[in-house]
């Protein structure tokens, strides 16, 4: 049978709510209560309040997080035989990612209707009830804001369902549902608890109003909608947060994620997440698929460390290259290695400037399996939150509202919220900022017959790390990556390749050694003298003998300080409106990747189309040319997606977007 928006029984609802002794949601599910008997205490209200909230973790657990096109150019969904469906915009009405995304919201938007409609019947604190309300007003605002800007005018409904019957709904404009978006944000961004109540990022606090109220206005301020007196607006809401005192960029941009994958909640920088908890073998499954959709393919079972990941979402070479040298933030987002489908899989790590068919092989890295605390990492479900509103974009929402909103030169706060954006990309903001910048291959060496291990010691510093990628015909080693370039080195570490000779040691026959420049392999096993081997040929006579193979690797580092390291904005990129708008747009693509912004982006500032269509060309003449379906199949029509035809057959007065 098919569902239609308006054919949900509003004496029946199911709430089902989160859990954690962690995370804020109850941990009980309630089932089957009408609106006639509950309602009747603040816990049933905060009970009511938890099924509004669940519908987030809905849709988000799984297609928005890329595989539903929400990354637009940033990545593509990466499966040679998909040739149909959303993830490669060749998309139909009965679309079941569509179809079930769009009932979610609508189910959201019921559950706060019967919320506020009931509110006012318990006995209670009234400070209580009217974050209750601010928090259902904000909830159902959003749920408006993800259906207006995905399937454009739709049917405002404002009160719970009084008959099944009434399944007749009349589309409103867009312009009429983002007037009661911004007329309930306004409330509730004054009934909200202040960020620093908070104790976790899940529940909305002031900030996470203020932030979204600046996203909203900004979207009605570009395309299609163009009224751009709402860039004041989006600035206004914006500078609030940055001018509250309170947030703050994390110094480190990979412990913004680190702390999504492992519950650490940081409200300095990440505002507002779905969360999710447990995985699927919980007795209340409340799991989301973050890292598991959208992260490093391992096909390996059961594993402990690294856990499942089906890789959907592989990365365009273009952002990749986006990124610029020293741009922390690029090694992070997009993952720098591939694994091996065994128990225990072989890490294999890209090259440093890899071609654009191996740029094409990266996948998401943001949400790193390995970093989370459970040992059951199971195929289908985990604990990851996924972040809806960082700070960062803060910062740069109000820098873009600014200059928008005078078409002119952006001014000097501006500029600085730019720049706070790009030092932390850069590092600037770490403590210990001395790291490895380069290792340099002095002597590329002969006769190895494995590929030996990189070694960077003393320096002062730690966790500096390199690996060879690959070893020439002629046993040599000349590619190489720095996995980890460290911190803290106050002086030029020392660079050892495999293993140095020594004293006094046990060696075994096919044992290899390198002393000075020559490599030598054991082939008379026993214990080394005090003399070392420098011959060319043959060895020593008593106890382990040594052949002379071919030449020893030999490597030296350069070291750098980020304090050095120039990362503001250049004075030609703020010179200008233009110049300013075209660094801005980068930056959103470089800093919030595989967040979900892009698509947004790329339709309010009228690029989407372009841009997509030259995600097709560019990816042209590699093997993987098939990641470039969705660009190709992009039309005008995709800027919004269309009405599912369960709600255009069930509703008469439904009508469809423009080419569907």
């Amino acid at each position: 049978m098919k569902k239609s928006i308006f054919n949900i029984v509003t004496t029946v609802i199911t709430l089902l709510t989160l859990v954690s002794c962690e995370k804020f949601l109850e941990t009980s599910p309630i089932d089957s209560i009408t609106s006639k008997n509950y309602y009747e205490t603040e816990e049933q209200l905060n009970k009511a309040l938890g099924g509004v909230y669940q519908i987030l973790a809905r849709i988000y657990a799984d297609g928005f997080q890329g595989v539903m096109g929400l990354d637009a150019d940033e990545g593509f969904y990466n499966r040679s035989q998909q040739t149909t469906g959303i993830s490669v915009n060749l998309v139909t009405t009965t679309d079941t990612k569509i179809s079930t995304t769009w009932s979610a919201l609508y189910s959201g938007i019921e559950r706060a209707n019967l919320l506020l409609e009931n509110l006012n019947k318990p006995s209670m604190n009234e400070k209580n009830r009217n974050v209750i309300r601010g928090e259902a007003l904000f909830l159902r605002a959003y749920y408006y804001y993800l259906l207006v800007t995905h399937w454009g005018d739709v049917p405002l409904v404002l009160e719970s369902n009084k008959s099944v019957s009434d399944v007749h709904k009349v589309r409103a404009s867009s312009v009429e549902i983002y007037e009661q978006i911004i007329r309930d944000m306004t409330v509730a961004e004054e009934l909200v608890k202040p960020v620093t109540e908070m104790t976790n990022a899940g529940k909305v606090n002031k900030s996470a109003v203020r932030g979204i109220l600046a996203r909203v206005c900004l979207q009605m301020a570009g395309e299609p909608l163009k009224d751009e007196s709402k860039y004041e607006q989006a600035k206004y809401w914006a500078e609030k947060v940055v001018d509250d005192g309170y947030h703050a960029l994390n110094p480190d941009y990979k412990q913004v994620f680190v702390n999504l994958i492992q519950d650490k909640y940081d409200l300095k920088e990440s505002i507002w997440e779905v969360e999710f908890y447990g995985n699927t073998n919980d007795s209340y499954n409340a799991s989301g698929r973050v890292g598991i959709n959208n992260g490093i393919t391992y096909y390996g079972s059961n594993n402990e460390e690294w856990g499942y990941c089906y890789g959907f979402v592989a990365v365009n070479p273009t952002l990749y290259y986006s990124y610029g040298k020293g741009d922390l933030r690029r090694d992070w987002a997009i993952g720098r290695y591939s694994l091996s489908s065994d128990y225990t899989p072989v890490v294999t790590y890209f090259a440093a400037l890899p071609s654009k068919q191996d740029a094409s092989s990266h996948t998401v890295g943001k949400f790193r399996r390995e970093y989370e605390l459970s040992r059951e990492k199971t195929q289908n479900g985990n604990s990851t939150n996924f972040p809806i509103l960082r700070f960062s974009d803060v910062l740069l929402m109000f820098a873009e509202a600014d200059v928008q909103a005078s078409k002119s030169a952006p001014s000097e706060k501006a500029i600085e919220a730019l720049n706070k954006v790009r030092r932390r990309a850069y590092g600037k903001m770490l403590t210990h900022k001395e790291l490895v910048d380069t290792l340099i291959l002095n002597q590329a060496g002969t006769g190895y017959k494995r590929i030996p291990d990189i070694r960077i010691i003393g320096g002062g510093g730690s966790q500096a790390k390199a690996v060879f990628r690959s070893m020439t015909s002629a046993g040599g080693l000349s590619d190489f990556v720095i996995v980890n370039k460290g911190s803290a080195y106050t002086s030029v570490p020392t660079v050892e390749v495999g293993n140095l000779w020594k004293a006094q040691t046990n060696y075994q026959v096919g044992d290899t050694v390198a002393y000075l420049k020559n490599l030598y392999a054991v082939n008379v096993a026993g214990i080394s003298t005090n003399t070392p081997p420098t011959h060319t040929s043959g060895g020593v006579t008593i106890g382990a003998r040594f052949l002379r193979v071919g030449d020893a690797v030999n490597m030296t580092a350069t070291i750098t300080n980020l304090n050095n390291v120039n990362a503001d904005a250049t004075i030609n990129q703020v010179l200008s409106y233009q110049n300013f708008m075209k660094l801005i747009k980068a930056e959103r693509s470089r800093e919030l990747s595989f967040e979900g912004c892009r698509k947004r982006d790329l339709v309010r500032w009228g690029d989407y189309l372009d841009a997509m269509q030259q995600s097709y060309i560019d990816l042209q003449g590699i093997s993987r040319s098939w990641l470039g379906r969705a660009g190709q199949n992009t039309t005008e029509r995709d800027v919004l997606w269309p009405i599912p035809s369960s709600e255009t057959t069930t509703n008469i007065l439904m009508t469809q977007n423009k080419g569907w």
